[in-house]
C-alpha cells in the first residue's frame, strides 16, 4: 500500500493549529449529536432495573383524619332517648401495605432480559452515533484541508503571475514586447487575484461548517489545519475488511440487538397466559371518638395478609393479537438486518474500489505534476529571454495548476474513502 504524506504549512500569525486528533477530541466532548444520543443511553440504563421488571414489592402508607359535626336525636328500644346538637365525631386512620408478585408466569424475568437488551441496543446506537459524528467531522476536516491546499496553490500561482507581469513590463519598457502583451499579463494577474479572493471565502465557510460539526462556537476564530494523507494501517488487510465490517459495524450490531429485543417481547407477552400469584401484607390502625351514638370511642389495629391468584380466561383475543404483532415486528427486524448487511457489503466494496483507484490516480498525478512544474520553469525562462510568448507561459501555468489540483483531489478522495471504510468497519476510533 502506498503511503502518502502531506503537511500544510501556510500558518498565519495568531492561528491555532488543529490536528486530526484534536478535532476528534473536541467533537467527542462538544458534538451535539453525540451529546443528545448520550441522554437516550442514560435513560435506557436507568430503566434496566429489577424494580422496573416487576421483581420487587411495592410498599405504601396511608393516613387520614376526618371530623364531622351534626345534630343527633336518637330513640332507643328501651325507651331512652338522646338529643345532641353539634355532636362531633373524630376518626383517625393509618395503614401500611406491601404487595409483592411472587409468580407471574416468569414474565418479570423476560422483562428484565428485554430491558438489558434495550440497554445494549442503546449502547450500540450510541457507538454508531459516535462513529457517524466523528466520520462527518473528519470528512469536513479533510475537505477543509483540500480548500486550504487550493488556497496555497492559488497564492503560488498569483506569485508566478506577478513575476510574469514584472517581466512583461520590463520587456515593454525596453521595446522588446508590445503593450498588449503587458496588459494581458496584468489581466491574467487580476484574474488570479480574483480567484484567490473567492477561494478565501470558500475556505472561511468550510471552517465555519467544520466548527459547527465539532460543536464549538468560540475559541477558534482563526485556525489552520495540520494533517496527513497517509492511509491508516487499519486498512492494510483489505481482503478481510468486508468480513470484519459484518462483525463490527455498530449499525449492524444495533439491528441485531433490535431483533433480540423483539424476540424477548414475544416471550414476555406469551407469559401473560399463565396465572399470577400476589402476596399481600397490611397493617391498619383506626381511632374513633364520638359525642353521640352507641360508641364514645373505638380503637382498633391489626395485621392483614394473604395470597391472591388471578388468571385471565378471555380478553377478547387481545393477547393473541399482541403476540402476533410482536412476531411480525421480529420478522421485520430480521428483514431490516438482512437489508442492512446487504447495504453494508455494497458500501464496503464501493469504498475499497474508490480508495484503490484514488491511490492509483494520486501516483499518476504526482508524476504529471513533476513534469508540469518543470514545464512552467522552462516556459517562464524562455519567456524571460524572449524565446517564448505569453500564451505558452499561461498554458504551462494552467497545466501545472490543473495537475496540482488533480493530485490533491486524488489524495483527498483516498482519505475520505479511508474514513468511510473505517466507519463502516467500526474502527474509526479503534474500538
Amino acid at each position: 500500500m502506498i503511503k502518502l504524506l502531506l503537511l500544510f504549512a501556510l500558518i498565519q500569525p495568531g492561528d491555532t493549529l488543529l490536528t486530526e486528533d484534536k478535532v476528534i477530541e473536541l467533537a467527542l466532548e462538544h458534538n451535539f449529536d453525540i451529546r443528545l444520543e448520550k441522554y437516550n443511553l442514560k435513560v435506557a440504563e436507568n430503566n434496566n432495573t429489577i424494580g422496573n421488571a416487576g421483581m420487587l414489592p411495592t410498599v405504601g402508607v396511608s393516613g387520614s383524619s376526618r371530623q364531622t359535626i351534626q345534630d343527633t336525636e336518637q330513640q332507643f328500644i328501651s325507651g331512652d332517648g338522646q338529643s345532641v346538637d353539634g355532636a362531633k365525631t373524630t376518626v383517625y386512620t393509618a395503614g401500611a401495605s406491601l404487595d409483592w408478585t411472587l409468580f407471574d408466569g416468569f414474565r418479570m424475568f423476560a422483562t428484565k432480559d428485554r430491558l438489558e437488551e434495550i440497554s445494549r441496543l442503546n449502547q450500540m446506537a450510541f457507538k454508531n452515533q459516535v462513529q457517524d459524528a466523528i466520520s462527518d467531522v473528519l470528512k469536513s476536516f479533510y475537505n477543509t484541508a483540500l480548500e486550504q491546499e487550493r488556497l496555497a496553490l492559488l497564492e503560488s500561482t498569483l506569485k508566478l503571475s506577478e513575476e510574469r507581469v514584472t517581466i512583461s513590463k520590463e520587456k515593454y519598457e525596453v521595446g522588446k514586447a508590445s503593450k498588449l502583451e503587458y496588459l494581458q499579463a496584468q489581466v491574467d494577474y487580476n484574474s488570479d487575484q480574483s480567484a484567490l479572493v473567492k477561494q478565501q471565502e470558500v475556505i472561511a465557510i468550510q471552517k465555519l461548517q467544520l466548527l459547527q460539526l465539532i460543536g464549538i462556537q468560540e475559541g477558534y476564530d482563526s485556525f489552520t489545519l495540520s494533517y496527513t494523507h497517509e492511509i491508516s494501517d487499519k486498512l492494510k488487510d483489505l481482503a478481510n475488511i468486508e468480513s470484519n465490517a459484518i462483525q463490527q459495524n455498530p449499525m449492524l450490531k444495533q439491528l441485531r440487538s433490535q431483533q433480540e429485543v423483539n424476540i424477548l417481547t414475544i416471550k414476555e407477552n406469551e407469559r401473560d397466559r399463565l396465572p399470577t400469584l400476589d402476596f399481600n401484607l397490611g397493617y391498619n390502625y383506626s381511632n374513633l371518638s364520638a359525642e353521640a351514638g352507641f360508641l364514645q370511642s373505638n380503637i382498633s389495629s391489626g395485621v392483614t395478609y394473604g395470597l391472591t391468584a388471578t388468571m385471565t380466561l378471555f380478553d377478547g383475543l387481545n393477547r393473541n393479537r399482541t403476540i402476533q404483532n410482536a412476531k411480525i415486528l421480529s420478522e421485520q427486524s430480521l428483514t431490516a438486518y438482512e437489508q442492512g448487511e446487504a447495504q453494508l457489503r455494497t458500501a464496503v466494496r464501493s469504498g475499497l474500489m474508490t480508495l484503490q483507484n484514488a491511490q492509483i490516480l494520486a501516483d499518476l498525478e504526482q508524476k504529471n505534476l513533476a513534469v508540469a512544474e518543470e514545464n512552467v520553469s522552462i516556459a517562464l525562462e524562455r519567456y524571460r529571454v524572449g524565446k517564448s510568448n505569453p500564451i505558452e507561459v499561461r498554458e504551462a501555468q494552467n497545466n501545472a495548476v490543473n495537475a496540482q489540483i488533480r493530485y490533491i483531489e486524488a489524495l483527498n478522495t483516498a482519505k475520505i474513502a479511508e474514513i468511510e471504510l473505517l466507519r463502516l468497519s467500526g474502527n474509526l476510533l479503534g474500538e
